[in-house]
């Protein structure tokens, strides 16, 4: 089996990765870092949850040069919260280095952004709009930038900032690299991309399904009056050792952590209008494992790597079926069991049906009997045999 040694990189990455327990690559890792390495333009598509940053970010992180004092190397992700996240994954790597990163975000305060600048990042992690609107103050220097990755490019240019990606790489010199890396791929973004890049890599892990096999799918009708009291059934059986709780509108979120919360649940709730210090401080609490609920929207779909979550519950079907895969994506991550719970009224089934076989996943009816959560196909056999 190859191990990151294999790839000579430098000696603090390795170091830096064995802290956090990374060893070996991962099949996306293994695919796409000695093409990148070797200056290629990589368009990476595969399941979420395979490691898709570090695909990146290590052969990234692999060509700055420290002694520089100047911008190097950029990621532009589609918000906030999957920036910071990149950020944090960077900073493992760089640890005991002097590689300096810097995330350049809407939402926070940007004359703490400003200041920050003048440390000359070698890399920075940045929503595009707010990007755009710091070169457009003429407070970047965009001349040294060598090589560029998109995450999640899909969402990005569903947010209609296509345009101002394309101004960020217009700021930048003619040969540099360009990557993407995502878990769908349409095909808008696919020919975006091809116009940018120069003869690119397309590498393609996931051609059947891009959610992980180990992820089971069930789903529950609920023939309670309200969906929340078919949940708590389900978590006084299943007890999760962490979950995500999908609704599709903001104003729901609130409320529903606070009827959980009144019941002596471990519960928060971020949506769009939640303030940004309470998200890092609910997100940091989810991660750690203080907080065994999380309750949120298709906010935080795209990208998030939350640590060991065991359950995702729907109370409301996505809207559409790439923000289900997003919301599967949350568990089962790096080929951990995970589990997905629909929780449907009897006219829904329809739907999550027709969405179900649109992304080849199979999806089993359980129920709740006794305290536990029981496969109903289990209760027909056992009729039978009655």
């Amino acid at each position: 089996m190859r191990t990151f040694k294999d790839y000579k990189l430098k000696e603090f990455i390795a170091k830096n990765l064995e802290k956090i327990d990374i060893i070996q690559p991962s099949e996306i890792q293994e695919k796409t870092i000695l093409p990148i390495l070797e200056g290629k333009d990589v368009i990476g598509k595969a399941k979420t949850g395979t490691g898709k940053t570090l695909a990146y970010l290590l052969p990234m992180i692999q060509k700055i040069d420290p002694q520089k004092r100047e911008l190097q190397a950029l990621v532009l992700a589609p918000s906030r919260e999957l920036s910071l996240q990149i950020q944090r994954e960077a900073e493992n790597i760089i640890q005991d280095t002097e590689i300096r990163i810097q995330s350049i975000v809407e939402g926070m305060d940007i004359e703490r952004q400003l200041e920050k600048l003048k440390e000359k990042p070698h890399v920075i992690i940045a929503t595009p709009g707010r990007l755009v609107h710091i070169i457009g103050l003429k407070k970047i220097k965009m001349h040294g930038v060598n090589i560029i990755a998109l995450d999640e490019v899909d969402q990005i240019l569903e947010q209609g900032l296509g345009e101002k990606v394309n101004a960020v790489i217009q700021s930048t010199l003619r040969d540099r690299q360009l990557l993407s890396f995502s878990a769908t791929m349409s095909d808008a973004a696919k020919e975006v991309l091809y116009q940018l890049m120069k003869e690119p890599q397309y590498i393609n892990l996931d051609e059947a399904q891009p959610i992980p096999n180990k992820i089971e799918h069930q789903y529950v009708v609920s023939k309670t009056p309200k969906k929340t009291e078919t949940l708590e059934e389900l978590l006084q059986a299943i007890k999760p050792s962490k979950a995500l709780i999908f609704i599709n509108k903001n104003e729901n979120v609130d409320r529903f952590v606070k009827d959980l919360h009144r019941k002596g649940y471990s519960i928060g709730g971020i949506q769009s209008r939640t303030k940004n210090q309470d998200r890092q401080h609910l997100l940091a609490s989810f991660q750690k494992g203080k907080l065994k609920l999380l309750v949120t929207t298709d906010l935080f779909t795209r990208g998030m790597d939350f640590r060991n979550v065991s359950h995702i519950f729907n109370m409301d079907l996505p809207l559409n079926k790439i923000d289900y895969l997003h919301r599967a994506g949350r568990t089962g991550r790096m080929h951990r069991e995970g589990v997905v719970i629909n929780i449907v009224k009897d006219r829904e089934k329809f739907i999550m049906y027709k969405m179900m076989k649109e992304l080849n996943i199979q999806v089993k009816p359980v129920t709740i009997i006794n305290s536990k959560v029981v496969p109903v196909d289990k209760i027909i056999q056992r009729k039978k045999k009655d």
